[in-house]
This record gives structure tokens, C-alpha cells and sequence, in this order.
């Protein structure tokens, strides 16, 4: 694919925007397509007149119809940055046609609701992109807050791989703290940074902490925040390091005991993600895809408020807790999994296959959407694997189309209203790999699923299935127990797997009834059913009608609960990537 990225920003060395679209691009080249760099800058500039605006304009229109003529055969248009950034990128793409995405990095969407004219410039940008990509889900709120549909919007953090584990050596002395960006203004949060530092050490005047900063800071930002620092006496606590570069920033990290960063708005934090990355321990505000993690992982790592006493208290904390090491071990593990290099390039190699497409496959109001699975495990698909990551993927976007997976018996109690955004997730046999693979990713988005299983093969291998090449072994019952505590449904699939229309009416009580005897008297009261191979008739309705209060079929069926009861129509997951994108 011809890939065009519009940035205001592009290098190693700048910016957090610059870094992470450059590394962006090198991510894109890597998965095999051409890419082409552009600014959303204008050149040659005029100035003065009886409009101050107007040479912006021209020089704008200018470049809009020169870099029309040289990127007419692009297929893609990305937005690298909202803002006027992301206005000129879409004006680009409109005028050439071609399909258009925006990317937003943090203040781009998360300040934009302050500033009318960008505001309105997302708003446009975005009605017009196809694909809105964010960095955390505050932007994603910040975004919908204006008018952004959330179909539209995916979430997709930075990459990031750890370097060296965290390690937490807070017994000497002189603890040093530290924050640092390419441009330390207050929106880093400076001035709250120095009036923590003065109250933890009026409070512990025998062990002060030591606060140092790295990057370039404004003459008129570096007066006012000396001016605090002489008021509040840790002058001589406080050190300015000047700009420094990537290299040297890290290394500063790495003599520094604590990593804080104490901003109003982030998107995903360059020096945050670094530090983490060579086993420092930090402590952040509450804003970001990283501070969004740790809320749900490790909240102790993120301060409650901007209050410097609240600061003060969240430092101390970490400070004095004996397992400290251990509940940052824990966190890092699971974000470095999240952000993984290999992770977010499979993420971004599905989303560039994405295709906006018109359903053909209509929904009615008050019906009942749901998905049919069966395993989940390893790396390739077949026609009874889900591959881990393709599943993970599926959930995690299911959550941000604002959806819910669950089982049928907790859409049955929920209430129409509720039902709207519910997809009843199903999985047949229930084999192992729903346990060890397909639940932990569930147990992230507290979503459930109905698991429907045959007596006769609990604990048993998968060799009844002569059509399956693949050795697969079925939940026993402690497992099958223990997917019901994390909250799915034990459902019946039968007792053998047999076609119901090929049994006579005793083997068919058997299929039936006994199935839901033997799994009642384990599970406690079981209300679904599944047609094994979809196999269905008006006869075998009926019949199944007598023992279960609801049950799902394959291909045929139909979606209004009120007369498809049991008969209920599932959806493959390519089918409901096309259902909730329409909507």
C-alpha cells in the first residue's frame, strides 16, 4: 500500500510527536509498504497587510495544490497529529480522493475542547476520516465529547519493549526525583512538581528529596518557576538540567530514583515509556494510556489528584511499601505485553486491512446479535481455531465500538435498553484453550460467554472429530467450574455431538434431557442449547423447546428473541466486524 503521513513533527532526536512518527513510519516500511513522509507546513510565507491571516492562507493553498499533483496515486492518507495538522491532511485527501485516517496524540484532542477553531477543525477532520486512531481512551472521550463517532474510533498505543527489569532502591539517604520532555513548560506540570518537593520536606526536614529537570524551558516559564521554588525554599533543592538529548535523557534517568511526571493531559509519555523500559520506577498523573493501565493493574502508581499533598501521600507510598518492587514487577509485565513491537504491528497489520464496507447483513431493532466461536489457541486459524491474537484483537475492539460480549443468560436479564449494546458470545464444546486463553483476555473487559459442551466427552480428547486434525482436549468439570466463577455459562451441547436429524424420539430424549440432567446436577439450572453442526427442523424445535428456554443455530435462524428463541442466528466475527461498523 502507498501510504502518505501529514505531520507537523518528523526525527529521533525532537519531540514526543516527532519520535513516535518517525518510528511510526519505520514500523510501516517494516510490514512492507511505501511510505512517503510530508509537513503540514507551509513554506514562503508573506506577512503584514490589511489581513495577517491571508499569507498563511495562500501559502496554504499553495502547498495543498502542489502536494495534490505529487501524492494523486497514494491509496492511504494518515493524519500523524489532529489539529490544523489533521484539517490540511484531510483537505489533502478530499481533494485527491483517496481514503483518509486521523491519528490524535493527546493535547491535539485532550485541549481541544478549549479552542473553538480547533475544535471545529477535529470535528471537520474527523467526519471525514474513516478511521479515528487514538493513543489512550481519554482522547477517545475527548473526541466523542465533540461529536466523533465512536464506530469510528480504535484504540492503539506507542510500542515499547523493556530493556532491563524495575528495580527500587529508596533506603539511601538522598532520594532523587525527575522529570524531563524536549520542551519542560507547564504543561508538564512543573509548578506542582516544586511545591511537592517543598511539603514533603517540611514534613521530613531530616531526609529531603532532590527534584531535577531536563529540557528546555522558556525564559519568562524558568523566572516563574524559580520564583516558586525561592518561595517555597527548595531552591536549593530544585536543578534545571537545560535540553538535553535522547541519549543523555535516559541516562539522567538512570540516576534517578523515582520517574514523576505530573501533566494535565498526556497521550502515551515518551520519558515515562523510556523510563519504565530500563526499570525505573514512576509515578504519574492520572491521564494517558499508561496511567489508564496502571489505574486498572497498579492504581498505587498513579497520584489521586494534582494536589501537593495528595502528591506527597501517593510518593510516600511508594516510598515506604515493602512490595513495592513487586507490584511494579507485576505492572511492567503485563504493559510491556500490551505494547509489545510484535503486538502493535499485528494490531496495525489487521487495522490496514480494514475496509469500510456496507453490510449486507441488517440488524432489526430489539434483535439479538451473537457471535459463534469455538477454540482459541495459537497462531493459525482453521475452521475450529480463533488464533489468540486475532481474538484479542476482536474483544478489544468489540470494547471500543462500545460494545459488550456476554453470555445469554446475562443478556436474558438485562433490559432492552441494556440489550442494544450486548453481543451474546458463544463457544462450542469447550475445549481447554477457552480457559487458558480465551478468559484472561475476557476477564480484562469483565465480559462472559456461553460455553456449550457435551457430557460424554468432559475431560476427554477431541477424537470423536475425525474431521479435525488437530489434538484438542475438552474442559473437565473443575475447569468448566472454574470458568462459571469468572462468570460464563455452562450450556448443552448435547451428550455425543449426534446430528438431531438422525436420532429416533428415545435418542433424542437422551440427547436432550439427559444431557441437561447431568449438567444441572453439576452446574446448577442449565436454559441453553446449541444444535450440534446447526442441524435443525420444525420437528427438532419442538422437541428442544420441552427441555431449554433458548437455543443457537449456525448459518440458519432468525435475530427477534420473541419468536427465534430457539432458533437464534450466530454470526462468524468477520460478519460482526461488518454489523457494528455499519451502525
Amino acid at each position: 500500500m502507498k501510504i502518505t503521513i501529514v505531520t507537523l513533527e518528523y526525527s529521533i532526536d525532537g519531540g514526543g510527536l516527532a519520535f513516535q512518527c518517525r518510528k511510526f513510519v519505520e514500523m510501516l516500511i517494516k510490514l512492507g509498504h511505501q511510505v512517503s513522509v510530508i509537513t503540514s507546513l507551509p513554506e514562503n510565507v508573506t506577512s503584514g497587510g490589511y489581513n495577517p491571516s491571508l499569507g498563511i492562507e495562500l501559502a496554504l493553498e499553495e502547498k495543498l495544490k502542489l502536494d495534490s499533483y505529487k501524492f494523486i496515486c497514494e491509496d492511504l492518507i494518515i493524519a500523524f497529529g489532529g489539529g490544523m495538522n489533521g484539517y490540511y491532511a484531510a483537505q489533502l485527501a478530499g481533494r485527491i480522493k483517496k481514503r483518509f485516517w486521523i491519528m490524535f496524540r493527546g493535547s491535539d484532542a485532550n485541549l481541544a475542547k478549549w479552542n473553538l477553531s480547533s475544535s471545529e477543525m477535529n470535528r471537520m477532520s474527523c467526519r471525514q476520516a474513516e478511521l479515528v486512531i487514538c493513543l489512550s481512551k481519554e482522547i477517545k472521550d475527548n473526541l466523542i465529547s465533540l461529536g466523533v463517532s465512536k464506530d469510528k474510533t480504535r484504540i492503539i498505543p506507542n510500542m515499547a519493549a523493556k530493556i532491563a527489569d524495575v528495580k527500587c532502591n529508596f533506603q539511601k539517604s538522598k532520594i532523587t526525583i525527575g522529570s524531563g520532555a524536549t520542551n519542560l513548560n507547564e504543561k508538564k506540570g512543573v509548578s506542582r512538581l516544586i511545591k511537592m518537593v517543598a511539603y514533603y520536606n517540611r514534613i521530613h526536614p531530616k531526609d529531603p528529596i532532590y527534584l531535577e529537570l531536563a529540557g528546555q524551558v522558556d525564559d519568562d516559564y524558568l523566572k516563574q518557576f524559580q520564583t516558586i521554588a525561592e518561595r517555597e525554599n527548595v531552591i536549593n533543592h530544585i536543578r534545571f538540567l537545560g535540553k538535553v538529548d535522547r541519549l543523555t535523557f535516559i541516562n539522567l534517568q538512570k540516576c534517578w530514583d523515582l520517574y514523576i511526571q505530573a501533566s494535565v493531559c498526556e497521550g502515551m509519555g515518551n520519558a515515562v515509556t523510556d523510563g519504565m523500559s530500563i526499570g525505573k520506577p514512576v509515578l504519574i498523573s492520572n491521564t494517558g494510556y499508561i496511567a489508564e493501565m496502571a489505574e486498572e493493574f497498579f492504581p498505587n502508581m498513579v497520584f489521586k489528584s494534582l494536589d501537593p499533598v495528595e502528591m506527597v501521600n501517593s510518593l510516600e507510598y511508594v516510598l515506604n511499601s515493602q512490595h513495592i518492587e513487586l507490584d511494579y514487577r507485576r505492572f511492567y509485565k503485563i504493559f510491556f505485553e500490551r505494547v509489545a513491537p510484535s503486538f502493535i504491528e499485528n494490531e496495525w497489520t489487521d487495522l490496514l486491512l480494514y475496509k469500510k464496507t456496507t453490510c449486507s447483513v441488517i440488524t432489526p431493532a430489539r434483535s439479538i446479535l451473537s457471535v459463534s466461536l469455538h477454540d482459541v489457541a495459537g497462531g493459525k486459524h482453521d475452521n475450529i481455531t480463533t488464533p489468540v491474537r486475532v481474538f484479542e484483537k476482536f474483544v478489544n475492539d468489540i470494547c471500543n465500538f462500545g460494545y459488550v460480549l456476554c453470555s445469554m443468560a446475562k443478556y436474558i436479564e438485562a433490559s432492552e435498553t441494556e440489550r442494544s449494546n450486548l453481543i451474546v458470545c458463544t463457544f462450542d464444546d469447550g475445549y481447554e484453550g477457552l480457559l487458558l486463553n480465551a478468559q484472561p483476555i475476557m476477564e480484562k473487559y469483565g465480559f462472559s460467554a456461553t460455553v456449550f459442551v457435551c457430557t460424554d466427552y468432559l475431560g476427554k480428547t477431541n477424537s470423536w472429530n475425525f474431521k479435525d486434525k488437530t489434538i484438542r482436549k475438552h474442559m473437565d468439570v473443575e475447569q468448566l467450574r472454574l470458568l462459571q466463577a469468572y462468570g460464563w455459562e455452562i450450556g448443552s451441547h448435547g451428550i455425543t455431538h449426534e446430528s438431531l436429524l438422525r436420532l429416533n424420539d428415545e435418542e433424542l430424549k437422551n440427547q436432550l434431557g439427559n444431557s441437561k440432567m447431568i449438567l444441572e446436577a453439576l452446574f446448577g439450572p442449565v436454559s441453553s442449547y446449541a444444535y450440534p453442526y446447526g442441524d435443525y427442523s420444525p420437528f427438532i424445535e419442538n422437541q428442544v423447546k420441552k427441555y431449554y428456554k433458548n437455543a443457537f443455530l449456525l448459518m440458519e435462524g432468525g435475530v427477534y428473541l420473541a419468536v427465534d428463541a430457539h432458533r437464534i442466528h450466530r454470526y462468524y466475527i468477520s460478519e460482526i466486524y461488518e454489523i457494528i461498523s455499519s451502525k
